[in-house]
């Protein structure tokens, strides 16, 4: 390629023809130094690394695969260079095929600044459908979802329920797996595919593991405490705090059809009767979703309403065990060993 200086065009400013005249006349000009970064960029800098691979992230997979190279190229450049590496690596993962359809539910509620960054996350699990539903939205998140053209967009002008926008979703969709997110909180796909995997793998249920995240059971916060005694009561000690009350979570299209969509209104009464129907429930992957909650005036401090929601749910959850005579039964065959082995788990003994 090369690489000229020109000129301005004559008469286009006295200034620079008065300057050619000087150069001129005091004989011929000193080589011009090209300024630092001018000129074309040295093939495999840095900076041209971050640019390949931002332009990546908004083009097409041939972009993708330069970006890619050049980040694979320059491994033993240092930390940069590793960082560059990641990055493609990361936005060239394609998951793995799936046995059964798949149906992405995201539910917001005025979340214009992070949910097309969940959108595209579920994008690149490649679903069969994407379904947002929007809880009382007067925000601009209608159309942060309309800018996905695969996206189902069910607009609810006046809020629902806190969990009744997974009840409206999952009866809408058609897939044999439903992956349940919330639209304020943007999680990798990569982290997202194990819940999927579990389920496509035969698990009716498959739960965020939060309990390696969680402190000691007497620190532990009232929420989280009626989580794990619901478990219990079932006598499902394995699965800790897993509940889905918390998202990342996935259900198969056999447990939707048993419980019914409107079960989802309540989480914990939902996955109580997945359990009393001996259906498949199991820990599938652990997403940090404790810290990147968002805080909200609903959410925030002792005693919240959100707090109080979720007590609610997990007393009527318990309500439905008891009138079904399970507690009883299952805490008899567990016997004070398994009582007393939950008390060493749940003091980090």
């Amino acid at each position: 390629m090369r690489i000229g200086i020109h000129a301005k065009p004559a008469g286009r400013s006295s200034t620079a023809a008065s300057s050619r005249r000087r150069s001129a006349l005091s004989g011929p000009a000193k080589p011009r130094k090209l300024r630092k970064g001018n000129g074309m960029k040295r093939a495999g800098s840095p900076k041209s690394q971050r640019t390949s691979i931002r332009t990546a992230l908004g083009t097409g997979a041939g972009t993708d695969r330069r970006a890619a190279g050049r980040a694979a190229g320059n491994r033993a450049g240092g930390p940069a260079s590793h960082r560059y590496a990641r990055t493609a690596r990361r936005f060239l993962w394609t998951p793995p095929a799936l046995h059964g359809k798949l149906s992405v539910i995201i539910t917001a509620c005025n979340e214009e600044k992070t949910l097309r960054s969940v959108l595209r996350e579920a994008e690149r699990l490649m679903p069969e459908e994407i379904i947002v539903v929007l809880n009382g939205c007067v925000d601009h998140s209608f159309r942060q979802a309309r800018q996905c053209g695969r996206a189902i967009v069910v607009h609810c002008p006046r809020a629902a329920g806190h969990d009744v926008g997974r009840a409206i979703g999952s009866k809408l969709s058609q897939g044999d797996i439903m992956l349940f997110l919330d639209g304020d909180l943007p999680i990798p796909a990569p982290a997202l595919f194990p819940f999927v995997a579990a389920v496509d793998q035969g698990a009716d249920v498959a739960l965020n593991d939060l309990n390696p995240l969680l402190p000691i059971f007497g620190k532990c916060d009232n929420v989280t405490r009626c989580k794990m005694f619901l478990n219990m009561a079932l006598g499902r000690e394995d699965l800790g705090a897993g509940s889905m009350t918390a998202v990342p979570h996935a259900l198969s299209r056999k447990m939707l059809e048993l419980i019914g969509p409107q079960a989802l209104s309540v989480p914990p009464k939902a996955q109580a009767t997945a359990i009393l129907e001996k259906l498949r429930v199991e820990n599938a992957g652990t997403v940090n979703v404790i810290k990147r909650n968002r805080r909200r005036k609903g959410n925030t401090g002792t005693g919240n309403n959100v707090e109080q929601m979720i007590i609610g749910d997990h007393a009527e959850a318990l309500a439905e065990v008891l009138a079904r005579g399970a507690a009883d039964r299952l805490l008899k065959e567990n016997g004070p060993e398994s009582r007393r082995l939950v008390a060493a788990w749940r003091n980090g003994i």
